[in-house]
């Protein structure tokens, strides 16, 4: 008798809508369920590996599961359909994976680590595989990947173009993409669009607080970096309002947070204080912060670094002047696509204002201030 083998590719989707789901908090397969148009014992059975979701419904797990990408999906439901076509026997699934890492190199990192299941795939329980995929990491590997925006530069495209090594003038990548996007435009919208281009060049955005947090929220899952220039260090230690909750993304890689003056009467340094204030600020709603709770010690020294500029005083000076106004806070959203979104604003610690200045830099103003920020965090040992 044949043996019956799970798709292991759909175990792990399962897994990862699972640890979506408990992400969301409060939220039950039957919800989710009724949010797809599925029978809640159908989605459970997708949830635990043991049917497919259709690709019918990939528009509405976009909307429900808001952090997933369309075109990352897509290609796992084509994937996964892929080794359903070859599930007669171990050697026949382990080489279509091959394959699919030959002609999709994008999905090695997740079939990479298939290499140490299949043993549990042919003699274990579904409950053993389920395990194995966890202690693998596989279905964090495959989170990673549906949640990440596609891109379609290569990492030596995006270096050379939307990164840290902006050029001026204009570097011909730049041009190339523009003039790629301009190109799918009916002749009907292209005017419009060198209109509203020629009509945005000299207005400068005006971004408050809640606009930027709001920004912030949106792009989560597509930010990998976080830079910040700030003058008081004091504004990054009310960890009710500062938001940290980007360390515990899975795309996130580090935040990096310099600060020009000393902290005011303080012995410890600032990052052990944002450490201790962060926790009591999760112990004391444990429930709510159960996830971050139990990886915050490893989190924390891995993705948090804060340093002192006192000694960089002038190049962090001329690093926060904006149009010769001397500002406060600098940050710099460093993007999986590559692209560099900066912000600068002159918000002060218990600042009474709750509208102050802010703005995102023009493309210039950007080139220069990544060339400086460059020279500062190799003065302070951080690399990005």
């Amino acid at each position: 008798m044949t043996q019956s083998y799970r798709n292991p590719l759909t175990q792990t989707l399962g897994l990862v809508f699972q640890s979506m789901r408990d992400k969301m908090g409060g939220i039950s397969s039957a919800d989710i369920a009724a949010a797809l148009g599925l029978a809640a014992s159908h989605y459970r059975m997708i949830e635990a590996g043991s049917a497919n979701l259709q690709p019918s419904r990939a528009v509405k797990i976009v909307q429900t599961f808001d952090t997933i990408e369309f075109v990352p999906l897509c290609q796992i439901l084509v994937a996964i359909q892929t080794i359903d076509s070859a599930m007669d026997t171990i050697a026949d699934m382990r080489t279509m994976v091959e394959v699919m890492m030959e002609i999709h190199p994008t999905l090695r990192s997740i079939f990479e680590k298939f290499q140490h299941l299949w043993e549990t795939v042919e003699k274990g329980t579904v409950a053993d595989v389920a395990r194995k995929i966890r202690e693998l990491g596989i279905d964090r590997e495959l989170g990673k990947f549906l949640t990440t925006e596609p891109i379609a530069l290569t990492p030596e495209q995006a270096n050379n173009f939307m990164s840290p090594t902006y050029q001026q003038p204009i570097s011909g990548q730049l041009y190339y993409k523009i003039g790629n996007i301009l190109q799918g435009l009916a002749p009907f919208y292209l005017d419009t669009v060198l209109q509203l281009i020629d009509n945005l060049r000299n207005i400068t955005p005006r971004v408050t607080p809640t606009e930027l947090a709001r920004w912030e929220s949106q792009h989560k899952n597509r930010i990998s970096y976080i830079v910040g220039v700030v003058r008081k260090p004091e504004i990054v230690l009310d960890v009710n309002t500062f938001d940290y909750s980007f360390l515990w993304q899975d795309n996130f890689r580090k935040m990096c947070i310099i600060h020009r003056d000393p902290p005011t009467a303080r012995a410890e340094s600032v990052q052990e204080v944002i450490t201790q204030r962060l926790r009591q600020r999760y112990e004391a709603e444990r429930v709510k912060y159960e996830r971050e709770l139990a990886s915050f010690d490893s989190v924390l020294p891995a993705k948090l670094l804060v340093r002192s500029g006192t000694a960089k005083t002038i190049s962090i000076d001329q690093i926060l002047l904006h149009r010769d106004v001397r500002m406060n806070n600098l940050w710099f959203y460093f993007m999986t696509s590559g692209y560099v979104v900066p912000f600068i604003d002159n918000t002060l610690p218990r600042m009474e204002s709750t509208d102050p200045f802010g703005t995102s830099l023009a493309y210039e103003e950007t080139c220069e201030k990544l060339g400086l920020l460059r020279e500062i965090c190799g003065d302070i040992g951080f690399e990005y």
